[in-house]
């Protein structure tokens, strides 16, 4: 499966060598908003830049080169620094992280007829030997600055060299052999540029994809954790890299065990005993996390379980109970249906324990103390069918579940113990 789920993705991270989009149109449109929620600021810090440039750079030089500039400027003047700030607005409204990419090829192609008109109006000397100076500076702006993925920076910048070339061949600034040699510089400029983006979008969706490898990994890694820990220690042990050990004053203990598992264990061949006692401790699994009862391991055909940690609950008894009748309710009904019969004894007893997680490389939760003993004993002498618990734990769940007295029960390493099996609920 784990094959199977990365083929999958390597799939949906594929790219078409022309256009570099990711084959997967899902993954394509998180790439685009994730990138143009990053261009905002840089976008932003460009349009204030730019309308510094105009005042103290492009407004002198102009005045500099012809004088007769001079009044048409505060206009051109105005009408630059007017565009800018409808675009610095418009980079704060939803529309602008959706339409991210015609927004700024459309701020491209306009800011290019703008320099062309500025250009238009500079000395014909000027213009046949240096005048495409301006819109080079403006072509690797659109392949770099604009932050235009490579389809949408290719066609701004042609779009741009196009309309350079048309319209000032057209109102007669550029002709012959001027038009040859500034259609080739930009020709160039374009090339140049087209290589550079082709590279950065390139990086940027490598980095993208590596970065989602890393968060998925992450993810993954955090939910093996959870399905190993308690919810608050995996998140201890993930914030801090310890989990600290913790005594809990009132806790109940769970315990199943199979009754005649050795005999029925040997008439099964392994792998169908494997997938049994899966089938059965996935479904003791799903009973102990609808009650909120932590499971803290399996040991052989014996499940352990406890409720009131690591977090402290004051019903912890009640829960405990009504996971062992659910137990033995699905595994009455899952015997109507197997060849196997399975047969389970359930033991449950009260009190304080010391809960920790142990190991270096592979990460364990358990919990110690005489009540974990006590527990272990009310399971072994219980009988198959029913639900043992102590007298601590009776006397905490007996408004809710009727019990039989059983009388004082011999007890391996703890004497005779009071014990009452379960009848139901009351």
């Amino acid at each position: 499966m784990s094959q199977l789920n990365k083929n999958m993705n390597t799939d949906a991270a594929r790219m078409n060598r022309l256009t570099l989009r990711f084959a997967d149109a899902g993954l394509e449109r998180t790439f685009a908003k994730e990138q143009a929620q990053k261009s905002l600021r840089p976008t932003r810090i460009a349009l204030i830049c730019a309308g510094a440039l105009i005042l103290t750079v492009i407004w002198p030089a102009a005045y500099w080169i012809k004088s007769t500039m001079l009044e048409y400027m505060p206009a051109i003047v105005t009408l630059f620094l007017f565009a800018l700030a409808v675009f610095y607005a418009a980079t704060h409204r939803p529309f602008f992280l959706r339409r991210h990419q015609w927004v700024m090829l459309f701020l491209a192609c306009a800011a290019s007829l703008g320099l062309i008109g500025i250009a238009a109006r500079y000395p014909p000397s000027i213009m046949e030997t240096s005048g495409y100076f301006f819109l080079v500076i403006h072509l690797f702006s659109i392949y770099g600055v604009f932050r235009l993925r490579f389809p949408a920076a290719v066609a701004g910048g042609w779009i741009s060299t196009l309309l350079y070339l048309v319209l000032l061949n057209a109102v007669g600034i550029l002709a012959g052999r001027a038009f040859f040699v500034h259609a080739g510089a930009l020709t160039m400029a374009n090339l140049w540029g087209m290589l550079i983006c082709y590279q950065m979008d390139l990086a940027l969706r490598r980095a993208f994809l590596a970065v989602r490898d890393v968060a998925t990994e992450h993810e993954r890694s955090e939910q093996l954790l959870h399905n190993i820990l308690p919810a608050e220690l995996a998140e201890e042990l993930a914030r801090t890299g310890v989990a600290r050990p913790a005594r809990h004053e009132s806790v109940t203990i769970l315990f199943t065990d199979f009754s005649g598992f050795t005999q029925t264990a040997s008439a099964m061949p392994a792998d169908r005993m494997v997938a049994e006692l899966n089938e059965i401790f996935g479904a003791f699994d799903d009973i102990c996390d609808e009650l909120g009862v932590e499971k803290i391991k399996t040991i052989g055909d014996a499940y352990m379980a406890a409720a009131g940690l690591p977090k402290p609950c004051a019903d912890h008894a009640h829960r405990c109970v009504r996971a062992g009748l659910r137990m033995l309710d699905y595994l009455e009904q899952r015997n109507r249906k197997t060849a196997f019969k399975w047969s389970l004894r359930v033991g449950v007893h009260s009190g304080p324990v010391v809960a920790g997680v142990v190991g270096k490389r592979k990460y364990a939760f358990d919990i110690w103390g005489d009540s974990v003993n006590v527990a272990s004993r009310m399971e072994s002498a219980g009988e198959a069918g029913r639900v043992n618990v102590s007298a601590y734990t009776y006397d905490l769940v007996r408004d809710e579940f009727a019990c039989e007295y059983r009388g004082k029960v011999s007890a391996k390493g703890k004497g005779e113990i009071d014990m009452y099996f379960v009848t139901g609920a009351r």
